[in-house]
């Protein structure tokens, strides 16, 4: 008989119930004809599937692309404190089962970091999400990352505040998917392209040397690492070939830095030989448990997990919920 694991789960999504259409059938479950009723629920199916599946808590995100597809600032910093305003009255009703990720509009710094702060300060958030790159551009064709030194009193805040942000996917731009996936159309989102621009930010971030100037930095990407850990010997080999006058800004390997600043989760990802191949690359206390929900099922992520053999009863207590409890704070 398959025990049963406790678990935490950390890429959860929710979304506010007027915003809540469907209008991507083909990225989740049963051709997605419960997706939006599952979004905006909290409360009742949501935690009868955590009750069943042994998930103690569940820390809950607005869902993609949220802020970050609005292309005015103003819209966007509306968008972001409505949401959390929201998700802290949702957690209320029910504390010792939800915490929640902060939304942020990033199209300025010094406005991001305030809204960090208060996510975290008043609000009482375990950490921060944002949705890839910043829509911007009267057109919605700009893009904003947060790699530059401009960024560095964000990432200043994000690191005093001692929290963890998590960096999640989202659709690209029209004109890019246009120019890479045209005739192409399943590999959009989550198939792949999602992967992609998640993987590109996190990599920027690193070579521009943010992890350098905020060594505490806690960095969260879902997806088994959005491929980084597979490509770790071969991006190291090469970033080390650069020479003078072309030489990246990160002091350290992206090895190492995966080893002290950067987690991944298990969300929507539920082969075992690539965990495998993550506890080996990164550690095992860089690997944290989580579904994805309601993109993926709260029982098939929760059964896989349960399933494995290859890793023992204290490595999966470990991913489960040792991890999370330490990087979030919890008191679990």
């Amino acid at each position: 008989m398959v025990k049963k694991i406790r678990k935490i789960a950390l890429e959860e999504a929710f979304q506010l119930p007027d915003l809540a259409t469907n209008s991507n059938n083909f990225t989740a479950p049963n051709g997605a004809s419960d997706l939006t009723a599952n979004l905006v629920d909290i409360h009742d199916q949501r935690l009868r599937g955590m009750d069943e599946n042994e998930i103690s808590y569940m820390v809950l995100s607005l869902t993609s692309a949220g802020p970050q597809d609005q292309r005015d600032p103003a819209a966007a910093q509306a968008l972001a404190v409505r949401a959390n305003d929201y998700l802290a009255d949702s957690i209320r009703q029910n504390p010792s089962r939800f915490g929640g990720f902060g939304a942020l509009s990033m199209h300025d710094p010094q406005v991001a970091a305030l809204e960090a702060r208060r996510a975290i300060k008043e609000l009482g958030f375990q950490g921060l999400l944002v949705n890839d790159f910043q829509t911007t551009g009267a057109d919605g064709e700009g893009a904003i990352f947060y790699d530059q030194p401009e960024w560095d009193v964000f990432w200043k805040e994000v690191e005093e505040l001692d929290v963890p942000l998590y960096i999640h996917p989202r659709l690209t731009t029209p004109a890019a998917t246009e120019l890479f996936l045209t005739g192409r159309p399943w590999l959009r989102g989550s198939t792949y392209f999602f992967s992609v621009g998640v993987s590109l930010h996190v990599l920027g971030l690193y070579a521009n040397g943010v992890f350098d100037r905020f060594p505490r930095l806690q960095i969260i990407i879902g997806h088994m690492g959005e491929h980084i850990p597979y490509q770790l010997w071969r991006f190291d080999h090469r970033m080390s070939l650069y020479t003078e006058g072309f030489v990246p800004k990160a002091k350290r390997t992206l090895r190492e830095t995966m080893k002290t600043n950067i987690s991944i989760t298990t969300s929507g990802h539920y082969g075992t030989p690539s965990l495998m191949f993550a506890v080996q690359e990164l550690g095992i206390d860089r690997v944290l448990f989580s579904i994805d929900y309601p993109y993926e099922t709260i029982d098939e992520g929760a059964k896989w997990f349960d399933s494995i053999t290859e890793l023992t009863e204290q490595q999966k207590e470990q991913i489960a919920f040792g991890n999370a409890t330490r990087l979030l704070k919890l008191n679990q």
